[in-house]
């Protein structure tokens, strides 16, 4: 073998190891943000099953409506399923209702709930998830 071979087997050699590791980075971090993503649709969706636990109740005297903005607050959350307290990041969860229906069309509101955090600092993430719900149901 020639020092030319060497070196160019060493060049091979290192730019592998360099694409395993880079490879092996890239998932990790993939696993770590999906995580995050899976735990803020699941605060989300907690928040969307308070608001559908809410009474709102036209049909009864005096009517009933729980379901306003002013008893869902901003909320701060903890972003952590794997129960392990590592990698915890917090996020805020906000809550908007607005009417989408005028009368004299049964009442219908919509309901948009969204998880705003970050990851690693630096990227401001968002799920959003959006129902509609009518009284009594």
């Amino acid at each position: 073998m020639t020092l030319v071979e060497v070196v160019l087997a060493l060049a091979i050699a290192t730019m592998t190891m360099a694409g395993i590791v880079s490879g092996y980075i890239y998932c990790t971090t993939a696993t770590v943000k999906d995580t995050l993503y899976m735990a803020a649709n699941a605060r989300a969706m907690a928040r969307i099953e308070e608001t559908r636990s809410a009474r709102w109740d036209t049909s009864s005297w005096p009517a009933v409506d729980q379901l306003v903005a002013s008893n869902f607050p901003d909320k701060a959350v903890t972003l952590d399923m794997s129960g392990t307290g590592t990698g915890v990041i917090t996020g805020v969860v906000r809550t908007a209702i607005s009417p989408i229906t005028v009368a004299p069309a049964p009442p219908v509101r919509q309901i948009r709930v969204d998880c705003i955090w970050r990851f690693r600092g630096a990227e401001l993430i968002t799920n959003t998830i959006v129902t509609c719900r009518a009284p009594d149901q």
